[in-house]
Formats: C-alpha cells, sequence, structure tokens
C-alpha cells in the first residue's frame, strides 16, 4: 500500500521556479507555463500476520486493543491477526512449514519451534534482544526458549507448578491456613490431618498415561530436591536419569508414591483438569498443579476459599519449581524480520505482558509483576527469582512419554521407585544416542 505526500517544500520551491519562468518565451501572454514535475514522497506500508494459539474468545479481549494500540504507535505496520486452536496447531505449523508459508510472528510449544530450527525453518532472535529485555524477563523464562546456543523463542505466556489448598478444609482440619506446609514431610502430616475428614481427599492426583502433565510434576518436585534444574541446556539431557542423581531422583519418585496413599479412587486415570473440577467443586484440599488453574477457580480464589503457595522443599530446602512456557518465533520466510520484532518487542512491554493475566499467565517480565497486586501472587512472583526451565528439546515428547508410562506404573503399584528410576535411565538412554 501506498501513501502519497506532498511535502510544503516542495511546494514552495515549485511556485518560485514557476514564477521566476519567462512567460514570454516562445510565445504570447496566453501561452501556459510548463510547471515543473514534482516528485512523489511514498512510504511503505508493511502488513506483518501475526498467529496466536489458544482459546479465540479469550484471545480476542487480550490481543485486539493491543493490536489497536501497536498500529496507532506504528503506522507503517499493518497487523494481520489469526487465531489458530490447538487442536489445529501442530498440523497447521507443519504444513505451513512445509511450503514456508508460515506467518511472519507466531505463538507455539518450545518443542516444535525447535524441531523447526532443527529444519532451518526459525530466525535466530539473538541479536534483537536487548539489555534492558535481557535484564526485565525472568532467566528461567528467556532460558526456556534457548536452543543451541540461541535465542529461538520470546516468552509470551507461561505458569509454574505450584500448590493449591482449600482454606476452608485446612481449618475444619485443625490445620492453619496461613501456614501451609513448606516441606514435603510437612505435606505428609498435612495430608493424614485431611484424611480425617469424612467425604474429601487430601490430595489430588493425576496419573493419566499423556507424559507431559505427570513429567512435569516429577520435573518439578525433582527441583526442590536438588536445588538446581533437571535438565542440562549443554547436552540436552535430564539430569534425573544420571548415576550421580539416582539418590535424590528416586526420593523424589517416593514421595510420589507416598502421597497417592491420600489421592481420589482412581487417580491414575485423571488428568490436571478433572483435579481441578474436584478443587473447584471442594472435593480435595490439595492440588499441585499450574497457575492457570485461576480460570476454573477464580472465585473462590478471590474470596480467599482456595489459596496458592511454593512447592514445598525437598532436601534441598529450597522452594522452587520448573516453568514451562509458550512464545514467540519470526520464521526464516518472514519477508520483513525487522518489523516483525517491533511488533515482538511491543509485546514484551509491560502494559502487554500484563495484559496476558486474563489467559492465567503468570508474569514474564520484572516490570509486569509489579502489577500483580493480588495477595495470591506474592509468593508464585517471589518464586519466579529461584525457579528453572523445564526441559525440552527435539526428543523432548519421546522423553516425557517414556517418564509418564513409567511413572504411571508406579503410581498404580506395579513398581518400586528403583525400578523406575532404572527403567527410566535405560530408556532415556537409548533416545539420547
Amino acid at each position: 500500500m501506498k501513501i502519497k505526500k506532498l511535502g510544503a517544500l516542495l511546494v514552495s520551491a515549485a511556485l518560485c521556479a514557476g514564477m521566476a519562468a519567462p512567460a514570454f518565451a516562445y510565445g504570447d501572454d496566453s501561452t501556459p507555463v510548463e510547471q515543473p514535475v514534482l516528485p512523489e514522497v511514498v512510504e511503505d506500508v508493511v502488513t506483518v500476520t501475526l498467529v496466536r494459539t489458544g482459546t479465540p474468545e479469550v484471545l480476542h479481549g487480550i490481543f485486539e486493543p493491543l493490536i489497536e494500540k501497536f498500529e496507532a504507535e506504528h503506522p507503517n505496520i499493518k497487523v494481520n491477526m489469526q487465531d489458530l486452536g490447538w487442536s489445529d496447531a501442530t498440523q497447521s505449523v507443519q504444513t505451513w512449514a512445509a511450503s514456508d508459508t508460515l506467518p511472519d510472528v507466531m505463538y507455539h510449544l518450545p518443542a516444535t519451534v525447535f524441531d523447526l530450527y532443527e529444519k532451518s525453518k526459525v530466525l535466530d532472535l539473538t541479536g534483537y534482544v536487548d539489555d534492558a529485555l535481557k535484564e526485565d524477563i525472568y532467566p528461567a523464562m528467556l532460558e526456556a526458549g534457548q536452543y543451541d546456543g540461541k535465542q529461538l523463542i520470546i516468552p509470551c505466556g507461561g505458569s509454574s507448578l505450584i500448590m493449591w489448598y482449600n482454606a476452608e478444609l485446612f481449618r475444619q482440619a485443625g490445620l492453619d491456613p496461613e501456614n501451609p506446609p513448606k516441606t514435603w514431610a510437612e505435606l505428609l502430616d498435612d495430608c493424614k490431618a485431611l484424611s480425617a475428614i469424612d467425604g474429601i481427599t487430601p490430595m489430588g492426583m493425576y496419573a493419566a498415561p499423556t507424559g507431559g502433565e505427570t513429567s512435569f510434576v516429577f520435573e518439578s518436585l525433582f527441583t526442590t530436591e536438588i536445588g538446581g534444574s533437571a535438565w542440562d541446556a549443554a547436552t540436552n539431557r535430564y539430569v534425573y536419569d544420571a548415576e550421580e542423581n539416582k539418590e535424590a531422583a528416586i526420593h523424589t519418585l517416593t514421595l510420589l508414591q507416598d502421597l497417592t496413599a491420600y489421592a481420589q479412587e482412581g487417580y491414575v486415570e485423571y488428568n490436571r483438569f478433572d483435579c481441578r473440577t474436584l478443587m473447584r467443586d471442594g472435593k480435595v484440599a490439595i492440588v499441585l498443579d499450574l497457575y492457570n488453574m485461576a480460570n476454573q477457580v477464580g472465585d473462590q480464589l478471590s474470596d480467599g476459599t482456595i489459596r496458592v503457595a511454593a512447592l514445598p522443599a525437598g532436601a534441598s530446602g529450597v522452594q522452587s519449581t520448573a516453568i514451562n512456557i509458550g512464545g514467540w518465533f519470526i520464521p526464516t520466510n518472514c519477508e520483513h524480520p525487522d518489523e516483525a520484532w517491533t511488533l515482538l518487542r511491543f509485546l514484551m512491554d509491560t502494559d502487554s505482558q500484563y495484559a496476558h493475566e486474563a489467559y492465567g499467565s503468570v508474569p514474564i517480565t520484572r516490570s509486569a509483576a509489579k502489577l500483580y497486586t493480588a495477595d495470591y501472587m506474592k509468593d508464585i512472583i517471589a518464586g519466579m527469582e529461584t525457579s528453572y526451565a523445564e526441559g525440552v528439546c527435539v526428543k523432548t515428547n519421546a522423553l516425557w512419554t517414556v517418564t509418564g508410562e513409567q511413572l504411571q506404573l508406579l503410581l498404580m503399584g506395579e513398581q518400586t521407585p528403583e525400578q523406575t528410576w532404572e527403567n527410566i535411565a535405560e530408556e532415556h538412554g537409548e533416545i539420547y544416542e
């Protein structure tokens, strides 16, 4: 699209030139004077296509005002925003990538983006990330988008595993809701006390054979045991399946096994959304889940019935967790990468980040975190500084599948923590190779 502009100086110059021209040259007084041809001043308007994956009705409320503001501030960039539901995302991305028609800026999950990078379909954004942005983004969030030493993803939404608990059920069990468990031992003691309440499940657990959900719970609990990341980004390997961490991993697996004594019947068939329903309905006292559970229990969270706290600490004494993200990437087929980055950088501004609260995302940046004023966010925000990036590489799905299957066998009582670790270590070794 072209915008034509006539500069005032050019107009003035043209008029002066016309007045200076000899009207009588080669003609009479009525002969029209030929005026100089004025050059057009043109400015290109670039269209950037933005595809956001998620729930469309929520996305519109977040992004439409943001895009309107961006276009007002950047009149030379037009944004074509499109929605993509999760059910269509994986196939669409692969189809677009095969034909080099990926959108200019797109939201997706790290494993998929890293796989596209291996196929030379994703731009390295390292050079675009300025020092101010590096300082503002929580380290774990930034690291979660890095692969092969390069910044491939700029985080957009993220979550961490936290402890959700029902304050009223705590009171009924004689526990202090102002003092939730801070260690694994305290967690087990509180579950025992909660088990005295008729019709209530102390610990809501999920172990459906999807792989990722239970693997993330195990990984998060393992970080509290060792006080460090469960993932080695330099080697693209988990550290919980290494011989030197065998004892810590088995201790973590034992905790999960011990918690099953306080879980709801049939927990091995439950996913996290099933447990969220139980929590919303007051059927369970404690659930370890992501921050976006707030979308299901918002009213009870606001009135203080349901509360959140950091994960209890393991042997390390550190209340920490793993963080998973989704984020923005720019494909190599993007014709206007600088303009695409301008849009992406705008989406990282404080106000833009805070808008994502509606999607159930924890703060990505320290500046946005200052705007989260609810009491229940204090522990979550504090934990962002001591959290670790979830382990992700192009083999993640295969690794998660193995861990998820082995965890389910453990939680069903079909094998010991020691057997579970041995199987995970062996099968992961085959995948690494």
